[in-house]
């Protein structure tokens, strides 16, 4: 019988811990989870992306490979909820952001390439935001915003740049946007 009660004892003393490391467990991973929820809620994002492919001549409008990458940036945010859509104001850059902004129903906002502190002092306290430029504007963009990228070329068409600022933290990825 004393053995039994003993056994008994060891058996409850068992299960309390077990239970009690179980609770504490699942304390961690909801203080975890919350703390992920509020770093997440806390995120911007920035997207940036050269105007695609153009015809030739003063002020051109994208070519059918432009058009077709245009489409397939929209397919892209398909998914992805922006709050707004800025573009210089030119018909490459226009042309570029306009499928985007049509899906999320959204405006674009015109802004001046040669100013781009006013335009990061626009969007610095936005996220999920598109921003369409030029091969001499968008590195510098993404620069003044924290994020890293490499000067573009001319060729440089279809690459989208993705600035994610969580905290203190800043990275930077790109994609390519096929036709």
């Amino acid at each position: 019988m004393i053995k039994r009660v003993k056994f008994l004892r060891s058996s409850l003393a068992f299960f309390i811990a077990l239970v009690l490391s179980i609770a504490v467990n699942a304390t961690v991973n909801i203080r975890v989870a919350a703390s992920d929820l509020v770093e997440s809620q806390s995120q911007q994002r920035w997207y940036f992306v050269r105007h695609f492919e153009k015809q030739t001549g003063a002020d051109p409008t994208l070519t059918d490979i432009g058009q077709r990458r245009a489409v397939a940036l929209a397919e892209y945010f398909r998914y992805v909820p922006l709050t707004s859509v800025y573009s210089t104001d030119y018909k490459r850059t226009m042309e570029t952001a306009t499928q985007s902004a049509l899906q999320q129903g959204l405006m674009i906002n015109s802004y001046d390439p040669s100013n781009p502190k006013e335009l990061i002092k626009l969007i610095a306290q936005q996220s999920s935001v598109l921003v369409v430029g030029h091969s001499n504007t968008v590195p510098d963009l993404i620069r003044a915003i924290g994020g890293k990228a490499d000067d573009l070329s001319e060729m440089d068409y279809g690459r989208l740049f993705i600035v994610t600022k969580a905290g203190s933290r800043t990275s930077t990825q790109s994609i390519i946007i096929p036709y």
